[in-house]
């Protein structure tokens, strides 16, 4: 099967950004790309317009493109954004997925946590692999196109704030602790409403976190 460029160089520029390898206000080039990936222009020209749609670049009009910076206003739009749909779309996956598959899903993920959350120090690309799966999970499986797509797109932008604020330092072990409590309230069957509940608790104790680490993007 042919190799879409586009995508080629898309998913090139933006695993780059999402892991901080591309730092904010980096300056990138056609050029440099096409270089890298030994391709034409054309194909990057169009994943930097793409990439600029989702708020990764920025391309100002002397034609030069550089990476968004991560600032506190991006940080407040993905919180806010996320704090209101995140729990919906754990309810919609409850109510809309088939059972059976979800028991499965959900016990695989609690297995994976909790082998994780019994080792001192938690591996960070491990760590960020599970996690992001688990996240994506809910957002693929929700039933719903258009909180799907935006719920996919702030996950990408959350990755990669949690790369610049945190580089290894970060709250793993909580946050996997918070998250096979959910798992398990969600197989016990309890209300949607405590299960949102405990979504937007666990939201809030990740954006007081996130907030504590500001000074590291030296605002």
């Amino acid at each position: 099967m042919k190799t879409d460029l586009r995508i080629l160089a898309y998913n090139y520029i933006k695993d780059k950004i999402l892991n901080n390898e591309y730092a904010s206000n980096q300056i990138i080039s056609e050029k440099m790309i096409s270089d890298e990936l030994s391709i034409s222009k054309t194909p990057v020209k169009e994943a930097f317009l793409y990439l600029e749609s989702e708020n990764f670049l920025i391309i100002n009009p002397r034609k030069s493109v550089s990476v968004r910076e991560v600032d506190l206003k991006l940080i407040k739009d993905v919180f806010q954004v996320r704090s209101r749909i995140e729990p919906l779309i754990v309810e919609l996956t409850i109510n809309s997925m088939d059972k059976e598959m979800l028991t499965k899903s959900l016990l695989d993920f609690k297995e994976k946590f909790k082998k994780m959350s019994s080792v001192k120090i938690v591996d960070n690309d491990e760590f960020d692999i599970l996690y992001d799966s688990y996240r994506h999970f809910f957002a693929d499986n929700c039933a719903n196109l258009f909180f799907s797509s935006q719920m996919n797109l702030v996950y990408d932008h959350l990755h990669r704030i949690r790369k610049v604020l945190y580089g290894n330092n970060m709250r793993r072990l909580k946050a996997l602790e918070e998250h096979i409590y959910i798992i398990d309230c969600i197989l016990d069957n309890n209300s949607a409403e405590f299960i949102k509940e405990l979504c937007e608790k666990h939201i809030e104790e990740a954006q007081m976190d996130f907030f504590k680490n500001l000074d590291n993007l030296n605002l």
